[in-house]
């Protein structure tokens, strides 16, 4: 799974847990990033507009839950206008929802630097008002049967183009939805696997995810699969089955992570 979406989805869940657990942010700073950093909107004071910032993931919670935040969400597009600049940093396209109780509705997109003298990523959340947000926020289905199928279809796919590598990377995909084995503790090159804290059927759901996540720069879905498909008529099969994979991951981390339920405002004020 892209880094940046990852790091939305841990401090999402780790946002929700301490908001329906009243129990404390509880957030882990990935081994490759040196620092995150929040930059909330600009509000009025007796001298103007001032805009406060945080300078880590515990600082930007409390502040969000002092200023009354009512929900926190996961948001990404289910469709990308070119599924080659996945593998590169800043278009990810992901972002994080905050709803507050007077109404106000906004949005944190981050932008990833990554410093030499560190050799880690520095990232930088910026919140953005949202104007005219809908009256309902958006709910997500439990997609398992409809991930399991495109799995399916896209491995069979993989062995005839003639990439049984990926067709393999599918069905394990497939086979962690299905219940079969233990999700490891690292990742083929070693680096830990950090799953957010949800149910054991969303926790496959949203490793899975991250298995069939194949879409990148050199050696992933995107480079020599296509060609190998149009060299036997079958572009549209590649590209339908490429856009259905991303739609079902997406759907599948969206509702791993955002269903979840929270006490409701008025719950809360009682406390």
């Amino acid at each position: 799974m892209n880094g940046e979406m990852h790091q939305i989805c841990m401090l999402v869940n780790a946002a929700r847990n301490s908001i329906t657990t009243k129990k404390e942010f509880i957030y882990r700073c990935e081994e490759y990033v040196n620092s995150i950093k929040f930059r909330f909107i600009p509000h009025r004071t007796l001298f103007g507009e001032k805009s406060n910032e945080a300078g880590n993931p515990q600082e930007w919670f409390r502040y969000c839950m002092k200023k009354g935040v009512y929900d926190i969400k996961f948001l990404t597009p289910l469709q990308v206008p070119d599924r080659a600049l996945l593998g590169f940093s800043n278009v990810n396209r992901s972002c994080i929802l905050t709803v507050y109780k007077d109404n106000l509705v906004t949005y944190w997109i981050a932008t990833w630097e990554f410093e030499k003298s560190q050799q880690k990523w520095n990232v930088e959340y910026q919140e953005y008002k949202w104007d005219n947000p809908p009256s309902i926020m958006p709910q997500f289905e439990n997609n398992i049967k409809e991930f399991r199928d495109i799995l399916l279809r896209i491995g069979e796919f993989a062995d005839q183009i003639g990439f049984k590598n990926f067709g393999d990377t599918f069905r394990n995909a497939h086979g962690i939805l299905s219940g079969k084995g233990e999700i490891p503790d690292k990742y083929p090159n070693g680096r830990p696997i950090h799953l957010p804290d949800i149910s054991e059927e969303k926790k496959r759901m949203f490793y899975a995810s991250s298995v069939a996540d194949v879409f990148g720069a050199m050696g992933s879905w995107n480079d020599s699969p296509p060609y190998a498909a149009h060299k036997k008529g079958m572009d549209d099969d590649y590209e339908n089955l490429s856009n259905e994979l991303l739609k079902q991951i997406r759907l599948a981390v969206l509702y791993a992570i955002n269903e979840t339920a929270l006490p409701d405002a008025e719950e809360r004020d009682m406390e």
